[in-house]
């Protein structure tokens, strides 16, 4: 067998998986071979064609090639984008003999692929990753697929490539945090089921950055050949190639929990395995001691095991929305042993109650491990514990940890929430207080402690954003807040019920009253969808949701003027246009249509 190539066995499906230092002449060969008359469709980004753009057009010498270059970024992997390779790929006359060649990280490979797969029913590709993530992860097993609002890589297909060629060289390119979140997907390779990777990294983790090309190589190919023995057992995911999924299930809700903008995909994976290894200990699976193992290692490897500012709660509902939940069910891999796992069964609920004493324990491992790396310590410093909340005169008040589980096991607890946010404030945890505060106002609007408590941590939130890293711009999405210092919702922007009088169109604030006081809160807390709410998300770049909003608020108002301007400020009157176009042009087609089987159809309003 050649140490440079692995072959992934499917039968008719099967490929090469190229390794080297300046394998690229190897692609050049492979192109000439088995595509020199056809057409070749690059798809790529602006980042990597930036510094590979020149590079790329000696590979693809003589050889009719065409360049589309997306912008980067995980948010651009959404159906607009894959409209836009559809129509490069129709517009320069793209057939099914022809080749797409995904030139980019996870981003492009997926979207690439998924264009493959689906562009005239099917058409080959190619995938040259160009980040470590997605060398020794997405671009071998054919998923592909691109994301929706309500999660990731909801739209996909399997779709294998036709060869995969893998270049050490491409990480000199990469900053330390995208290399380190693409050694998380290599460590989860070694524990589910690859032992002598696992020793590979364990004596290099504390110096992995020092790897050469060799060493990459040699680790790359490690954690390549445990997937690709996986796809060839259960090449659609429908039994063992679940175990790729380690880490993932508590790492995905962390994602979302995050907003997909705060971790990075691996960041939340090397989280997750920590998590879930917990978890897997406490329920029997995984042998005493191997999770501080996995632990420790991530630690030495310079891996968060945790984002405090991010509340348990949205992580625990995020669990409930991860897309291989099965019901109320899941199918979660488990660690065995060193390098070993198996799937078993796992109810939501005991996993969602699970989760405030996990992070628990993880916040009691990682400040006994800063501890002890302090060489001039000789003893634990005399403070406050971030877990606890001081206690009043009368009674010990409940920890963090507490709170989080009453929050987990009753998201309508309103007090239980709005003392978890001052628990969190008081920990020096403002983002997580400011998320939590701010899903209280969402079930109760008009409550004066939230508001209060809100107040509070709005200021502290401001004050800390330029250390945590965040924008200087306040966290407001859902909430209003006025100068006199009250949040609410403001009447003219809540939704009316579908019974309720639409009122003049020409008035902003008509058809829109207030909420009836005997709405409940948990049915206000559903109306919060607000003009002012799309405009936040739009500013902060999720267009896709603003617009969603917006076409819901039409959807029941047709006539409301600022949801109206709004839409026409922002997409143009084109948009509008064609829209109504559209309409127009298919109530002409179903008017013709019924005249001929002798009925009719109204005019259109």
């Amino acid at each position: 067998m050649n140490d440079g190539i692995i072959t992934v066995s499917l039968g008719d499906r099967s490929y090469d998986i190229f390794f080297g230092t300046g394998v690229y002449p190897l692609f050049q060969e492979w192109v000439t071979r088995f595509f020199r008359s056809t057409p070749v469709f690059v798809v790529t980004d602006r980042t990597v064609h930036s510094i590979y753009g020149d590079d790329l057009g000696k590979w693809l010498s003589g050889v009719p090639h065409d360049v589309l270059s997306l912008p980067p970024g995980e948010e651009r992997k959404r159906w607009d984008a894959m409209q836009e390779i559809y129509s490069f790929l129709a517009r320069k006359g793209a057939g099914r003999d022809s080749l797409i060649v995904a030139l980019g990280g996870g981003v492009v490979g997926d979207l690439a692929g998924f264009a493959a797969a689906t562009f005239l029913r099917g058409i080959p590709y190619v995938q040259i990753p160009t980040t470590l993530l997605a060398q020794v992860d997405s671009s071998v097993g054919g998923k592909t697929g691109f994301n929706l609002a309500e999660g990731k890589n909801l739209v996909g297909a399997f779709h294998q490539p036709r060869a995969v060629f893998i270049d050490p060289a491409f990480l000199l390119t990469l900053d330390e945090r995208n290399l380190r979140a693409g050694m998380a997907e290599v460590v989860k390779c070694a524990f589910a089921g690859a032992p002598s990777l696992l020793e590979s990294i364990t004596a290099c983790a504390a110096s992995w950055k020092e790897m050469s090309g060799d060493s990459w190589i040699s680790v790359i190919r490690g954690a390549v050949a445990f997937k690709a023995s996986v796809v060839e057992r259960d090449e659609r995911e429908a039994s063992v190639r679940r175990i790729l999924n380690l880490g993932h299930t508590i790492g995905h809700a962390l994602e979302q929990a995050s907003g997909y903008r705060r971790l990075l995909h691996g960041e939340a994976v090397a989280m997750g395995l920590a998590w879930e290894a917990i978890f897997s200990r406490r329920h029997g699976a995984t042998p005493p001691g191997l999770e501080r193992r996995l632990i420790d290692l991530l630690l030495e490897m310079g891996f968060a095991i945790d984002d405090p500012s991010l509340p348990v709660t949205a992580i625990a509902a995020a669990i409930g929305m991860d897309k291989k939940r099965m019901v109320s069910d899941i199918d979660m891999p488990l660690l065995t042993g060193s390098g070993s796992c198996a799937l078993k069964r796992i109810p939501v609920s005991l996993l969602r109650e699970e989760l405030p004493s996990i992070r628990e324990e993880l916040r009691v491992i990682a400040e006994e491990r800063a501890w002890g790396a302090g060489k001039e310590k000789t003893h634990p410093p005399e403070k406050e514990t971030p877990g606890e909340v001081p206690a009043g005169p009368d009674e010990a008040a409940p920890t963090i940890s507490e709170l989080e589980r009453r929050v987990v096991l009753n998201p309508r607890d309103v007090d239980a929430m709005i003392a978890l946010a001052e628990a969190y404030g008081r920990a020096g945890n403002p983002s997580g207080a400011w998320e939590t505060i701010k899903e209280v106002l969402g079930q109760d609007p008009s409550s004066a402690r939230a508001q209060r408590v809100a107040r509070e941590i709005e200021r502290e939130v401001k004050e800390a954003l330029p250390e945590i890293g965040e924008s200087t711009s306040p966290l407001l999405e859902e909430v209003v807040i006025l100068e006199e210092g009250v949040f609410e919702l403001r009447p003219a922007d809540r939704w009316s019920g579908p019974d309720e009088d639409s009122g003049d169109a020409g008035d902003p604030g008509a058809g829109v009253p207030d909420i009836p006081p005997e709405t409940s809160s948990a049915e206000a807390g559903a109306l919060i969808r607000t003009v002012t709410m799309a405009s936040i998300y739009w500013d902060q770049g999720r267009q896709e949701e603003s617009i969603r909003i917006i076409d819901e608020i039409l959807r029941r108002h047709p006539n409301d003027s600022r949801a109206l301007a709004w839409r026409e400020a922002r997409l143009g009157k084109r948009a509008v246009g064609r829209e109504k176009r559209l309409v127009s042009s298919l109530t002409a087609f179903l008017r013709k249509m019924t005249k001929e089987f002798g009925y009719d159809v109204p005019g259109h309003h």
